[in-house]
């Protein structure tokens, strides 16, 4: 009964939270902002329009110079799903220029929150009393920080990443299933596919790691099945290969829906955006030999990534100049605000990630049986690719904090359930674990509301004042 009411109060705060964040708070915040992309939000708008027409071109005055210039037509690179989400709109009067960006995030935010909380549920389920503290501090930070709280900005690139993670979560849902319940595998595989799918036809750095996952999955599941078929009966065998099949084939379709996309787009099958089209490169010249030079992707840009994502020393000034700014600019085309880090808006999941990467390190733990952990690195491994993507790309931004999400968050789950079944139960973990809690509502919050504050774009020349006169700045400039 108590964590009933605890579900329901919690569910009660978490859509009151985005409904006031994507509402009146986030309005005067993003004003500005608003007013200026008001255009670019409509590009979904358009691509649906294109796409019943048997196009997959955007109208040019609608997506602006993020869009890309190709034999007379400019296409937008981001996945066709958002796009199918206006189907609805359509069959309203004058629907397409209905804008529905705010409430396609506050739906994403909201689904991605219940995915969450069924994650938390399933890996809880079997908590020993000493460990009962583990679902209800939890519960509030999946609730109130982190990946929940973070990307509330109604935008039209929030927008792809919230419907992205929405996919990521469930893929990290179906991928706890498989993990911890050897029988589950052939209904999670199904399920597994439906969500990369869906995330590469959304955001492709997302599919590819779920993608990824999935498929090394697939190899250590199929050679666990040639070994064990003597062991099942044929009934078995046969309802189990049926749903091997299905899952391989969402998978393909899914390939070969994104080819043809990127064929009519690009020209070719294999090419996901083509940045010698970008129109933006007018405004920006020295993009075209900084990437013809150091590549999209780079690994020499890892180290900056580190200290983008988790140690933002980049926005401390160190007299008349940034720390790192002349390596920054000579590798990378755009550090985005606001400075931010891991450690801050989720340091309890990352706490319990690490519990669970030393869980797999240590033989004696007896929770971890070799299947689970076989299951797991395969996992861990293709939901590296996206962070580690993230790591070497060509521009920090802020919204690229989605890709490592994924990998955050089913580290995290898995972990939870070691020590909600008593594997790992230290006197000091509950009190560490509330104070990480804390710190990231907190935090989370706070960087919302600064992110809200910031402009799209280069920083650098942004904060030549430094950050606190730019945020007050903008503040000034709101009020």
């Amino acid at each position: 009964m108590e964590n009933k009411r605890l579900y329901k109060i919690s569910f009660i705060f978490i859509v009151c939270c985005i409904l006031i964040y994507a509402g009146d708070v986030l309005f005067w915040c993003h004003l500005p902002i608003r007013i200026k992309d008001s255009g670019l939000t409509l590009t979904f708008n358009s691509m649906i329009d294109h796409l019943l027409h048997g196009k997959f071109d955007v109208d040019p005055d609608i997506v602006g110079k993020e869009g890309f210039l190709r034999d007379g037509h400019v296409y937008a690179y981001w996945g066709i799903f958002p796009a199918l989400l206006r189907l609805p709109v359509i069959f309203l009067p004058n629907g397409l220029h209905i804008d529905v960006t705010r409430l396609s995030c506050v739906i994403a935010a909201i689904f991605m929150f219940l995915i969450n909380l069924k994650s938390l549920k399933y890996v809880t389920a079997n908590t020993t009393p000493a460990s009962s503290w583990v679902r209800k501090s939890l519960l509030f930070a999946i609730a109130f920080s982190g990946v929940q709280i973070c990307f509330l900005r109604p935008s039209l690139y929030q927008e792809v990443c919230l419907w992205a993670l929405v996919f990521g979560m469930m893929f990290v849902h179906w991928s706890l299933r498989a993990c911890l319940d050897a029988k589950q595998i052939p209904k999670a595989l199904i399920w597994m596919s439906v969500a990369s799918v869906g995330a590469l036809l959304t955001r492709v750095s997302m599919g590819i790691g779920t993608y990824g996952a999935e498929c090394l999955l697939g190899i250590v599941v199929l050679w666990r099945h040639l070994n064990n078929i003597s062991k099942s009966s044929k009934e078995t065998v046969h309802q189990q290969k049926y749903q091997y099949v299905i899952a391989a084939a969402i998978l393909i379709v899914g390939i070969l829906l994104t080819a043809g996309i990127n064929f009519e787009r690009w020209g070719n099958p294999f090419t996901f955006a083509n940045y010698n089209l970008y129109l933006y490169n007018a405004e920006y010249p020295d993009r075209i030999a900084r990437t013809a030079r150091y590549g999209l992707f780079n690994i020499q840009r890892i180290p900056f990534g580190l200290i983008y994502f988790f140690f933002p020393l980049w926005a401390v000034r160190n007299g008349n100049h940034l720390i790192f700014q002349n390596l920054f600019t000579h590798l990378l085309d755009a550090v985005e605000l606001p400075p931010s880090s891991f450690f801050l808006t989720d340091g309890v999941f990352l706490l319990f990630g690490a519990i669970f990467i030393y869980s797999l390190l240590n033989r004696s733990a007896k929770c971890r049986s070799t299947d689970i952990r076989i299951f797991s690195c395969s996992i861990i491994l293709g939901l590296a690719v996206p962070a580690v993507l993230m790591l070497m790309a060509i521009s920090m931004n802020y919204r690229y904090r989605a890709e490592f999400y994924p990998l955050i968050m089913f580290l995290g789950f898995m972990g939870i359930s070691c020590v909600s079944v008593g594997e790992f139960n230290k006197k000091w973990l509950k009190t560490l674990c509330i104070t990480l809690v804390v710190i990231g509502i907190i935090f989370s919050n706070a960087i919302l509301i600064i992110y809200n504050l910031s402009q799209h774009g280069p920083a650098l020349e942004l904060i030549t004042d430094g950050i606190p006169n730019y945020y007050l700045s903008r503040f000034r400039h709101i009020i």
